[in-house]
């Protein structure tokens, strides 16, 4: 008995299908999954790419900053000294202070505060004159420590401002009265500048410093003892 042949559009279409399934396997096969690893790998290229737009705006951005390229070890030590020294702050602020024409009423360090690997010792200074006087102490005194053309240019110990108040002078405008709170440094946290003793306000009758309570003497007499012998000789006397 003979095989009846398929009519060759069946067989055409059983080619068809066939290659379709193949194709369809291989599609979901390999095409597919490659293509997801394609998608992931373009989301690690878009993230690289960000990091490195990052990394080359922060070097354009350093290149742009001006760098310390000079700072020995005598201008490093003259700006931040690594000793506690009082009078030498007073005296430099004293003497930018002559140099713009201040007078200070008043100057008193306070006490250190230690940071990390430093030490902060703000000064109050109190005086009065007049305004253009004042812009140019603090003008003075901001250029003792600077950099210039990539250089530490140190003329002075490092000052900063922390706070300034100011109102009317005594003479009046265009006199003013300043009060500021400077900053000095010392580098390391060892040796410390003491806090200044602060006046204590005592109870009633208790003196203060700087002050003398006046001491009145009480004195208080008694009379002496009078024996019955003596009054009764007085008695008969009388």
């Amino acid at each position: 008995m003979s095989k009846k042949k398929l009519p060759q559009s069946a067989q055409i279409g059983i080619a068809v299908v066939v290659l379709l399934v193949l194709a369809a396997i291989g599609y979901f096969g390999l095409v597919k999954p490659q293509k997801g690893k394609a998608a992931d790998l373009s989301t690690q290229i878009a993230a690289q790419e960000n990091q490195i737009a990052d990394a080359r705006a922060l070097l354009a951005k350093s290149k742009d900053a001006q760098k310390v390229r000079v700072a020995d070890l005598f201008k490093l030590t003259k700006t931040m000294p690594d000793q506690p020294d009082e009078a030498g702050m007073v005296l430099e602020l004293t003497n930018v202070a002559r140099q713009s024409g201040i007078t200070f009423d008043s100057i008193m360090p306070q006490g250190s505060t230690p940071l990390s690997g430093y030490q902060v010792v703000p000064i109050t200074v109190i005086f009065d004159g007049n305004f253009f006087q004042l812009t140019d102490f603090l003008f003075r005194l901001r250029n003792l420590v600077d950099v210039r053309r990539g250089a530490l240019a140190a003329d002075g110990r490092l000052f900063t401002v922390d706070s300034i108040q100011f109102g009317e002078g005594k003479r009046k405008f265009p006199q003013v009265e300043a009060t500021l709170t400077v900053d000095a440094y010392i580098y390391g946290t060892g040796a410390t500048v003491s806090a200044p003793p602060q006046a204590t306000t005592g109870t009633q009758g208790a003196a203060t410093p700087g002050t003398t309570t006046p001491t009145t003497a009480t004195t208080t007499t008694t009379p002496a003892p009078t024996s019955p012998a003596a009054t009764g000789a007085a008695g008969a006397s009388n």
